[in-house]
């Protein structure tokens, strides 16, 4: 006989609600190899179904932690698509890769879960998912080539590089304005006489974007970070020679390219290694590069996926929709970050696209197991895509097989799919593991 769901009381002790759990993930289903979950006949599952999940547990990671994060940006990820839905993020970690199964892995070095087989977007800009891991990975290089070059008695600065702007700018006009200032600024002898003095030998160069909307409301704020590889490490008066000089070549083409004039304490920004650390506190060079564009941006303004995350808390929050939108829109195709010729090779660097990057498995990852095409849809349809890595990192293959067979009797009618069901689904097969 069919059990209704909906009309079991939810106040029932928790143990009926574990019992029903166990009942329904122990078993043959519980012991089936890696990939697959065999089905019990329904019949058999229909059976014993006493105890309905109730709706207490709150069933989150602690604020801050690793698992917090991931769960934020799937489900930052999940907002994208809604305001991209022909995008590639929109199917970012969600279509099967040439139709394979879906895979979970572990990081031996980590501990932390991921999964291949499935298409990504490779997409900085657009997809929290993958820009935290392409992040990662470019802050690992950049690391790795700022130790070479201070190892061989090099420096490096930070130069910041903005300029004016308002509420009434247009994005994709500011942006090319921003670009033409640039390119005439690098190319001007004066600037190439000054990074002479100071021994430059290449540099990196970040491109990123913030909105003011809730603070001076002045609109976007796109703006260009250069990390600079040189040999003369200079005293404070001479960071300010230096600054002083770029700063007015870099006003001059600013207002050429029709962006105004910047200020002085505001349009550039000059500063050695030790003190570009402490200017970004707890970061160091390598994290301001590449991880500046997926923060939390500073009071009053909005990153990008800040952006999403108002969308994430208020649905009506349609200039938050609006403006991520527009941002996507007019970095498409830009590069987030780009060494300047031959310094890569300098360092012995890989060239690797962000999506190599994005698609990448970590050598020291384990295969735990393979997730069905079927499984894999129930997993969507409840959007559970974090919860699985979860259970995946906290308590193994075992807690992926027993959530999935959930799942699965969600499918077959057994339990009437909710989000508090499934929430607390995760929270009693943890305590059963552990």
């Amino acid at each position: 006989m069919h059990t209704d769901m909906q009309s079991v009381s939810r106040t029932r002790h928790k143990s009926a609600r574990s019992s029903a759990i166990s009942h329904k993930t122990t078993g043959p289903s519980a012991a089936a190899p890696a990939g697959s979950v065999e089905r019990e006949p329904r019949t058999a599952r229909q059976e014993g179904r006493a105890g309905a999940l109730g709706i207490n547990a709150k069933l989150r990671a602690p604020d801050g932690s690793a698992m917090a994060r991931r769960v934020e940006r799937f489900a930052l990820q999940s907002i994208a698509r809604d305001i991209l839905p022909d995008s590639r993020t929109a199917k970012c970690l969600r279509i099967r890769a040439h139709d394979k199964d879906v895979e979970v892995w572990k990081s031996k070095e980590h501990g932390t879960a991921s999964y291949g087989g499935l298409q990504t977007c490779g997409s900085v800009w657009t997809c929290p998912v993958c820009a935290a891991k392409i992040a990662e990975r470019r802050r690992l290089e950049i690391q790795d080539a700022m130790a070479q070059h201070r190892a061989q008695g090099g420096e490096v600065h930070l130069l910041t590089l903005t300029t004016p702007h308002t509420r009434f700018d247009v994005l994709e006009a500011l942006l090319e304005r921003q670009s033409k200032a640039l390119q005439a600024f690098l190319r001007d002898k004066s600037v190439k006489k000054v990074f002479k003095e100071m021994g430059h030998q290449g540099q990196i160069r970040a491109w990123e974007g913030t909105h003011g909307r809730k603070a001076t409301n002045n609109g976007w704020h796109p703006h260009f970070h250069f990390l600079q590889f040189v040999l003369v490490k200079g005293d404070a008066a001479q960071l300010m020679d230096w600054k002083t000089r770029l700063y007015l070549r870099w006003d001059a083409y600013c207002q050429k390219a029709g962006l105004g004039s910047p200020s002085f304490a505001h349009g550039i920004d000059l500063q050695d290694g030790q003190q570009a650390t402490n200017y970004v506190s707890k970061w160091g060079l390598e994290d301001e590069m590449t991880k500046a564009h997926i923060k939390k941006g500073k009071v009053g303004g909005e990153t990008p996926f800040d952006l999403l995350r108002a969308v994430l808390a208020d649905k009506e929050d349609k200039q938050a929709f609006a403006l991520f939108a527009e941002f996507a829109r007019c970095f498409k195709g830009k590069r987030q970050l780009s060494w300047s010729n031959g310094l890569k090779a300098r360092f012995n660097q890989a060239e690797k696209e962000d999506q190599e990057l994005a698609a990448e498995i970590e050598d020291s990852a384990e295969l735990l197991g393979q997730i069905l095409p079927d499984q894999w849809r129930d997993v969507l349809k409840v959007k559970a895509r974090a919860t699985v890595l979860e259970l995946a990192t906290s308590a193994g293959w075992p807690a992926v097989q027993k959530f999935l067979a959930f799942l699965d009797g969600c499918r077959d009618g057994v339990y009437e799919y909710d989000e508090a069901m499934v929430a607390e689904a995760r929270l009693l097969i943890l305590e059963g593991m552990t």
